[in-house]
């Protein structure tokens, strides 16, 4: 039987999977910091008292919380996914920076129009000094919900506002490939860590050796200008039900889908219910997770296209994911019936 980690899952398996976690997980997790990285002491950038800002504010505020490179690409992947649906605005959004720690050099953008979110990407630089977009989302929902963030914390009895009057510190942090958290520490305390996307209170002994790996690591990276290899234009959204992993685990007795055709069965199983599972990392990834669709970029490079497939949906967070992050830690499988 494939190990998986799911925290939602009834807690025998639960207290299984975590030390399977705890075991091979950092071990295998190759994470890297840069010097002279973001701040981190960042607030969560959800707990900002307004979204609402003249040209003048918001082109001062994006200066100081992002490159200009970064913001220039990330205009771009604004620009392509307006190409999918006019109506959804993108092209006219506004776009709001917010860096993410610790060492990963990304930085959340929070897209909106006329006030109102609708859309989120992730943008984060290479080794080599590249943008990638590690991720994005479509409508209200994004990582880093203050909502979200405030019901985890009335179930771990925090009150945020008498901790951070105290001297405690919340921030924003993401450790790739896809985990998006908040660290909250509190003064003598051990920190708290939890999921930015589903509010799953994070195995802290994972999280404290996850950061410790990135602070040993230390690289200059110089962001460079990626205007002209940006994606040029996105198909419209390909979605599916989404279904619960758990209420069907016969997928787990099955084979994984051939790497060679995951792409195609992802974009022509439509009767099909998918699972992507990490395995001993869906830690990372707040899974096992359902395939919910999927989006194709088109690019003037030789590979021609880039399929991003979306993971997750209600009541949780959709996150759109390059295809081939996920086949470099994980695998799809099929459901049975």
């Amino acid at each position: 039987m494939k190990q998986f980690f799911h925290l939602r899952w009834n807690s025998a398996r639960r207290t299984t999977c975590m030390t399977l976690v705890l075991l091979s997980c950092v071990a295998l997790l190759p994470f890297w910091s840069i010097a002279d990285a973001e701040d981190k002491t960042i607030s969560s950038p959800t707990l900002a008292q307004s979204t609402e800002y003249d040209s003048e504010t918001r082109t001062a505020q994006n200066n100081k919380s992002a490159p200009v490179e970064v913001q220039q690409f990330a205009e771009y992947q604004a620009a392509a996914l307006g190409t999918a649906n006019a109506e959804s605005n993108w092209k006219n959004a506004d776009l709001h920076f917010y860096p993410l720690g610790p060492g990963t050099h990304s930085w959340l953008v929070q897209a909106t129009f006329e006030g109102k979110p609708i859309g989120y990407m992730i943008i984060t630089a290479t080794e080599q000094g590249q943008m990638k977009l590690s991720e994005y989302g479509q409508g209200e929902q994004s990582p880093y919900n203050s909502v979200l963030l405030g019901q985890a914390l009335n179930r771990q009895h925090v009150n945020l506002d008498a901790l951070l009057a105290s001297g405690g510190e919340l921030h924003s942090n993401y450790a790739l490939p896809l985990l998006a958290y908040w660290k909250l520490e509190r003064p003598n305390q051990p920190a708290l860590y939890i999921d930015a996307t589903n509010g799953d209170l994070l195995p802290s002994e994972f999280l404290n050796r996850l950061e410790s790996n990135a602070n040993q690591v230390s690289a200059s990276v110089t962001v460079t200008d990626l205007s002209t290899t940006s994606p040029l234009s996105v198909d419209p959204l390909h979605l599916r039900p989404v279904f619960n992993p758990a209420d069907n685990l016969l997928w787990i007795t099955s084979k994984p889908v051939d790497a060679n055709l995951a792409q195609d069965v992802i974009q022509h199983g439509e009767n099909q219910e998918i699972v992507f599972s990490a395995d001993d990392r869906n830690v990372v990834y707040g899974g096992p997770l359902p395939v919910s669709g999927y989006q194709l970029w088109h690019t003037d490079q030789e590979d021609g296209s880039i399929l991003y497939v979306a993971l997750g949906g209600k009541p949780f967070i959709q996150r759109f994911v390059p295809l081939s992050t996920l086949q470099q830690d994980g695998q799809f499988y099929i459901v049975k019936r």
